[in-house]
């Protein structure tokens, strides 16, 4: 009989990197954790991996591209390829003809066959053969739980919490709803195991997020339930600062808000994808008109609020007068954080087929001016804290090698506070004197601007 040792074969070592949003991030740290559990090697370095697995992204044409070029690079290193996420859902067996590296497509609902998938792409890569393994459900209905293993890889204090998957909602210009489904909700009792598990980890700040966080609960309690969920996750969890990303105009209540205001760890911070101001432009996206009433509603009810905001320009049919309301709305409401995209048309969305289609040079246009627009509201808001205190997150430290002082090292805190979102928002920096000691990442620390530019403020500590 065959002793143990020779019937045992070494597990391939699997490269994994993830592109898109948050939320593909946090299926990719669930594949990581199921992997990790049945024994298999991870690493990002794919130079050192046997196969790839790539979590792609294609909600527009430039995320497409992104994860076309990143695929193509890797097979050109050699690498046998596994694609999960949105591209091996809306692609599926396409992608063997185009990458004949690609050993299996993974669909945005099949995180949780990723094992029975890699097994089988290791056997057969043992035996000298390649695979074509489709494991796409065509209704996404799968949703990672609180007990589906996940390993973070993010290096820092904030996590990500995702509370739902999939969008009722059918915005002409908008793909996901086919790439990831319509709604599907945690329970609030899951959810807050999972952020209890991560508080205990060493999680600081939690980030909830989902395509729609405001729809939350209306497929499984009949009601929107993000007013409850937060209640019970800021209560329960014991989490220092609570944040919800992506609200729906006609979904965020005064109910929502009051929550949000009453708990003093959910940070002040409302993330509303208005994407135009327009009526016109507004109906033809199939978006809600009630950006005017919305935005009123979530500043008369948190006088301190930080809003950030999402537009699109060069919508079809999008005219010189659409997009100057639209740059009057903002040069009114001076939000605090805005973000502005070209639009992208998309084959299988309803806007990929309208007329109308506006030239890509005006596109651009459009959106450089309201960027310098809102650079110069972000400015003016920034210089208001100047003077002022205010208590930050720590989320790393850098070592200057060489400083305007002369001297030969020094320390840089890189920080935020609760109106910035880790990795989309401006970051407060704090550069350490001889004498101050040095706290620890994760730290809360109260500290007083004293500089800014236009998106990041400079403070020293008190």
């Amino acid at each position: 009989m065959a002793t143990k040792s020779k019937l045992a074969k070494k597990l391939p070592v699997i490269g994994v990197s993830t592109l898109g949003c948050p939320k593909n991030l946090v299926d990719t740290e669930n594949m990581i954790g199921i992997l990790h559990g049945a024994g298999y090697p991870i690493t990002a370095d794919h130079s050192k991996a046997d196969f790839s697995l790539v979590n792609t992204c294609t909600f527009i044409e430039g995320s497409t591209n992104e994860s076309i070029d990143v695929l193509t690079e890797l097979a050109d290193q050699g690498q046998k390829l596994i694609i999960t996420g949105c591209m091996a859902q809306r692609f599926k067996g396409d992608l063997f003809e185009e990458l004949p590296e690609a050993q299996a497509v993974v669909g945005t609902g099949n995180v949780q066959d990723i094992l029975e998938v890699v097994r089988e792409v290791t056997r057969n890569m043992n035996e000298g053969r390649d695979s074509k393994i489709i494991k796409v459900d065509e209704v996404p209905l799968a949703v990672a739980n609180a007990n589906t293993p996940r390993i973070h890889t993010q290096v820092g204090p904030s996590v990500y919490l995702k509370i739902a998957e999939g969008c009722d909602h059918r915005c002409a210009f908008c793909i996901i709803p086919s790439l990831r489904g319509d709604m599907k909700s945690r329970t609030i009792e899951d959810i807050v195991q999972e952020a209890k598990a991560l508080v205990d980890s060493g999680a600081r700040e939690i980030v909830l997020v989902s395509q729609d966080s405001t729809a939350y609960g209306t497929d499984i309690y009949k009601r929107r339930a993000l007013a409850d969920l937060l209640a019970a996750v800021a209560d329960e969890s014991g989490v220092e600062w609570l944040r919800v990303m992506y609200a729906y105009p006609t979904e965020m209540d005064k109910e929502m808000l009051e929550v949000i205001k009453s708990r003093k760890n959910i940070c002040n911070y409302v993330d509303i994808p208005l994407q135009h101001a327009s009526a016109k432009v507004l109906k033809s996206m199939r978006r809600p008109l009630s950006v005017r009433d919305t935005t009123e509603l979530i500043k008369t009810t948190i006088p301190d609020v930080c809003m950030r905001t999402t537009f699109i320009v060069g919508f079809p049919g999008e005219t010189d007068e659409d997009f100057q309301e639209l740059y009057n709305f903002i040069k009114d409401t001076r939000f605090d954080r805005v973000g502005v995209f070209t639009y992208s048309q998309e084959e299988g969305t309803p806007a990929g087929t309208f007329a109308e289609q506006v030239p890509q040079k005006i596109k651009e246009e459009r959106r450089d001016k309201l960027m310098l627009l809102q650079q110069q509201i972000s400015l003016e808001k920034n210089q208001e804290h100047i003077g002022k205190e205010m208590q930050v997150l720590l989320e790393h430290i850098e070592e200057l090698d060489v400083i305007a002082s002369g001297a030969e090292q020094s320390l840089r805190l890189v920080t935020r506070s609760f109106r910035d979102a880790p990795e989309i928002d401006g970051q407060i920096y704090i550069d350490l004197n001889d004498d101050d000691i040095c706290p620890a990442p994760g730290s809360f620390i109260q500290v007083k601007v004293i500089a800014c530019d236009e998106y990041d403020l400079f403070a020293e500590m008190v």
